[in-house]
């Protein structure tokens, strides 16, 4: 689970319109993201240099130009105006006559065209809602929201479709979420209704007083019955999509886990972290020569070892396992209240899949 920085919307959303049921959403699609518009990173930033061609040209009308039809002319001259789009690191009116070489940078929010919207047919369970918070229960293979290379088909946009007020709740291109699951990862997640709710569970993430749960299926015995994982984490430089353990510098990062049953050729553990690092339970057991499951990024090591003891059972006609993703359940998570302040927990059972695989890993 990872904290997400909240922010307030109301820049991202100065320039459009909020979500409506009863507007029709516009199709997914077809719609750009930001680094679709020429020097706009997915943060919805602007950085780009002034060329001959373009100097003695007003910076308003450049960028208006440039931008349109994703960013109104008015809007941006109002940023150059409040100094959140400057050139050359100073700020600068909209009237200012540009010259080459000229750098013009600052946040522009996402634009209206990029934003998530409300879609159909987004299966996920709800377990709890009330005025504050909503509590689902994800299902595998859901990615929480856009982002590069995924415009629509989230969870993002089928709570949009259920709960339209979350629009405006925290970050404009991710309206609700306070904290992640990995798309494989099913489990209990809070999202928050109300950007004062929001600003709650953010600050409970950021104090560690958030407790979550996790149940992991990991190849192997585990030595110890119970133990604390203490190891920072940083971007795997051989594949940046990818997390690894590192000895200096990185993200600190600290898991305790339980051993909840042996199972012969693999262990259930009770995984909880206490910070939230990307993939932070996948890279921390894989470190300590204990992958979860089918988690062939984290695994690979385990790939012969897997793939003999599920032949060898095929082989024998005995039950495999179906289970195509990595076995890692988000089943637990308890907070305090946004209104109430009341410490409450919420769980979501053990999937099907997940279920299957340690009842045959039993019976091996």
């Amino acid at each position: 689970m990872d904290a997400i920085v909240y922010g307030a919307a109301e820049r991202n959303r100065a320039h459009e319109p909020v979500n409506n049921p009863g507007i029709a959403p516009i199709a997914m699609p077809d719609q750009p993201s930001p680094t679709d518009i020429p020097g706009v990173d997915p943060e919805g930033r602007l950085a780009l240099t002034v060329t001959a061609e373009d100097a003695g040209n007003r910076v308003d009308r450049h960028l208006g130009r440039l931008l349109a039809p994703h960013y109104s002319r008015s809007y941006l001259s109002a940023l150059l105006d409040e100094g959140t789009l400057r050139v050359g690191g100073r700020k600068s009116r909209p009237s200012y006559r540009l010259a080459e070489g000229d750098r013009i940078e600052g946040a522009l929010g996402i634009p209206a065209s990029a934003l998530p919207g409300p879609e159909d047919g987004i299966e996920y369970r709800v377990i709890h809602s009330d005025p504050a918070i909503i509590v689902i229960d994800k299902p595998s293979g859901l990615v929480i929201h856009p982002g590069a290379g995924r415009k629509g088909g989230t969870l993002v946009n089928g709570l949009l479709k259920e709960f339209p007020e979350i629009a405006v709740v925290g970050r404009a291109e991710r309206p609700g979420i306070v904290h992640r699951l990995d798309r494989d990862t099913t489990g209990v997640m809070v999202v928050a209704r109300t950007n004062e709710a929001a600003k709650s569970l953010v600050g409970q993430f950021k104090r560690k007083t958030v407790e979550k749960r996790y149940t992991a299926v990991v190849w192997g015995e585990m030595p110890f019955d119970s133990d604390w994982i203490d190891l920072s984490i940083d971007i795997d430089p051989r594949k940046p999509v990818l997390r690894t353990v590192v000895s200096e510098g990185g993200q600190t990062a600290s898991t305790f886990y339980e051993v909840e049953e042996r199972l012969g050729p693999a262990t259930v553990v009770t995984a909880m972290p206490r910070t939230g690092r990307t993939h932070q339970i996948r890279v921390h057991l894989s470190h300590l020569g204990f992958p979860i499951l089918l988690d062939p990024p984290y695994g690979r090591r385990i790939t012969g070892s897997w793939n003999g003891w599920f032949e060898r059972r095929k082989k024998a006609g005995l039950p495999v396992p179906t289970m195509s993703r990595h076995a890692l359940h988000a089943r637990h998570l308890t907070l305090d209240h946004p209104e109430t302040g009341e410490r409450v927990t919420y769980e979501a059972p053990l999937p099907m899949d997940m279920v299957e695989l340690i009842e045959i890993l039993r019976e091996s």
